[in-house]
Parts: C-alpha cells; structure tokens; sequence
C-alpha cells in the first residue's frame, strides 16, 4: 500500500502498537511511530492498478490506515526519528507523493500543495539539527517540539483532502457510468458503490476510533455528514436500484457544495491555528525537561 509504510513499520521495532494520541506531554500514544527514516511512496499511476484495468477503490482510501497510524507518532518518537533522519533531503515529507492523482498534473495541485508545506516544516526541524545547530539559542529539540503538533495536523489534513478528491471523483464517475454506459468507463454502478463509495464510507468511520489521534478523530467528526450520505445513497440502491442511487449520489453532493468548498476548508485552516498554539506549550514542555 502506498504511503507511510515505513514509518508504521518503524514503529513496531519501537513497541509502538497502533495507538492512539498523545499524553499531555507528548510522550503517551503509543501508534506505529519509530525512529527510522522511511522511504518514499510506490509511483503507481493513481486510478489504474498495476495490471492495466480500471481501479475503483482508490489509492489515497487505501492509505488511510497507514497515514492515521503515522498521525498518532509521540512526540519521543517524532525526536528520535528527526535525529536519526539528518539532513533534510532524507525527510520522510519530501519523499511522499499525491495519492489521488498522478503527480506534476493540476488535478494533483492540492495534494502538492499540503505535501510541499509539510516538507517545508520538516526541512526546517532538520536543518536546526543539522547545518543550524550552532546559531539557534535553543536546543534543536524545542523547536522540533514546537513543530510536532502542525506535522500531526498536516497528516490529518492530508488524509481529509484524499476524502475530498474521492468523494468528488465518485460522483464525476456515477455521473460518466450513468451517461455513457459502463463499457465506455469499466466501471457498472453497482460496483462503484461497492468498490469505490463503500471503502470510502469505512474508512470515515474508521477515523472516529478511540485508538486514533486526536486530529484525526477531530477529522473523522467533520466527514459525519459524507458517512451519511454515503449510507443513505446505499439504502437507495438495495431499495430501487444502482441508477437511483447514483442520482441520489451526486444529487446530495450537489446540493452540500458549499460543505465540501467552505466548511472543510475552515477546518483545516482552524486545526492550523490550533497546531501553532499548542505547539507553544510542547516547546515549554522540552525546554524544561518535563
């Protein structure tokens, strides 16, 4: 599966067992977080498997599990890993790429976008590692400590943008099926809802898990509303077929744009700001060797 692999794998040689946030000085939460550097992502064309045919169930919902598990790295560990990282063009951040579109198009701009500003953060925690070391008053770690609560909220962001590319391709997808034929897309309604639109719905519900991290629980929160027309659509389809509950489908996405334009947006920009505060109170929390 593509994306943070390594980094939950890493984990595990620490004892990390997929745990979920952290204690209030960063150190509880066990997750699959470690001290290795992991590697970067597969460079498998999204929307196509490595066969050649049609790929209903998304790259980007396929990665969920591993990016919730990288979500809930402690603070230690978040250290320990930048310290054994070094220079910052080993980063894990610069190594991931869109898992919803193929990387250098526009359709992949969004993805691009958060995954710059990510590695942009992490560059500088390991640049006052490295080649800053010697000019900055603090020690590295404070200010990586500032840091780690922006590079959790940046996963989470990352995880409820793949929502919102998929949720957007389900409904261009039912929309093509239902106007040129399942022959002319390879995929029939009733396997978009099973393949596509049916993973997607479990993996929302997947994020609202005790053992999951704060930020992505806070995220799982804000996709209620697509859990529910998700299962509201599929009740149309056992009831009156997959054509309805493809009308249904993008009916409701139509109707709840401004969700998806406004409200999440928001959302994410709030989880930002929220990130930068607490990110106070771990640097204080280092600086005093709590």
């Amino acid at each position: 599966p593509p994306a943070a692999e390594q980094q939950a794998e890493g984990g595990e040689d620490n004892g990390g067992g997929g745990g979920g946030g952290s204690t209030a000085d960063g150190r509880g939460g066990s997750g699959r977080s470690g001290n290795q550097t992991p590697t970067n992502t597969p460079a498998t064309p999204a929307g196509r498997s490595p066969g050649g045919g049609p790929l209903l169930t998304p790259r980007g919902i396929a990665a969920i599990p591993l990016l919730c598990a990288a979500a809930a790295e402690s603070r230690i560990s978040y250290l320990s890993r930048l310290k054994s990282t070094g220079r910052p063009e080993n980063g894990w951040w610069r190594k991931q790429e869109p898992l919803c579109a193929d990387p250098g198009t526009p359709l992949a701009a969004p993805e691009s976008a958060v995954l710059v500003s990510a590695s942009k953060v992490e560059e500088l925690s390991l640049l006052i590692s490295s080649e800053w070391s010697g000019s900055v008053p603090l020690p590295p770690s404070v200010v990586q400590s500032f840091l780690w609560p922006l590079h959790n909220v940046l996963l989470a962001i990352w995880v409820l943008l793949i929502f919102i590319c998929t949720h957007v391709g389900s409904g261009i997808l039912l929309c093509k099926t239902t106007l040129l034929g399942a022959r002319a897309t390879g995929a029939p309604l009733g396997r978009i809802f099973s393949e596509d639109i049916g993973p997607a719905s479990l993996a929302a519900q997947s994020l609202c898990e005790p053992h999951q991290a704060v930020a992505v629980r806070l995220t799982g929160l804000c996709l209620m509303p697509y859990i529910t027309q998700c299962n509201a659509c599929r009740t149309v389809v056992d009831r009156a077929g997959p054509v309805a509950g493809g009308m249904a489908y993008v009916f409701l996405s139509v109707m709840t744009w401004w969700f998806w334009l406004c409200m999440l947006p928001w959302f994410a920009f709030a989880e930002i700001c929220t990130a930068v505060m607490l990110g106070w109170c771990f640097a204080l929390i280092e600086l005093a060797g709590v």
